[in-house]
């Protein structure tokens, strides 16, 4: 039975083309998870945009904090209970950031419970 000899080139040959083959379709795979990912998140910022808009007229207590807030209410969770309108930073802010929205929310009647970790404005006692 004849059996082939393969050089010390040959092989590496085969090898390198190998790996290049995996390597190229492991990028491939990577890109389709990076591109599942994303779609992902653009879904969900895209249902949260939604809901955000689909919800009924807000309080104007919560309408009239989110204009005074201005681009800082996007760094907040900002929720209209019963009784008060609550302001949960989304993440740690600013010393500035931080002055600025207890200065705001007070002059709403509210304050921040480092309890509860957010900040309160009690519907009853806001201007």
């Amino acid at each position: 039975m004849p059996v082939e000899v393969l050089t010390r080139e040959e092989i590496e040959k085969i090898v390198e083309d190998k790996l290049k083959k995996l390597l190229s379709e492991m990028r491939i795979q990577e890109k389709i998870a990076e591109l599942k990912s994303s779609t992902s998140k653009l879904t969900e910022d895209v249902s949260r945009l939604a809901t955000r808009e689909a919800r009924p007229s807000a309080h104007p207590l919560v309408t009239a904090l989110a204009k005074d807030l201005g681009p800082l209410a996007d760094m907040l969770e900002i929720q209209d209970t019963k009784d008060s309108v609550t302001l949960r930073p989304k993440a740690r802010l600013r010393e500035l950031d931080f002055g600025t929205v207890k200065e705001t929310v007070s002059q709403h009647g509210g304050s921040w419970s480092s309890q509860r970790r957010m900040f309160i404005v009690p519907k009853h006692l806001s201007k």
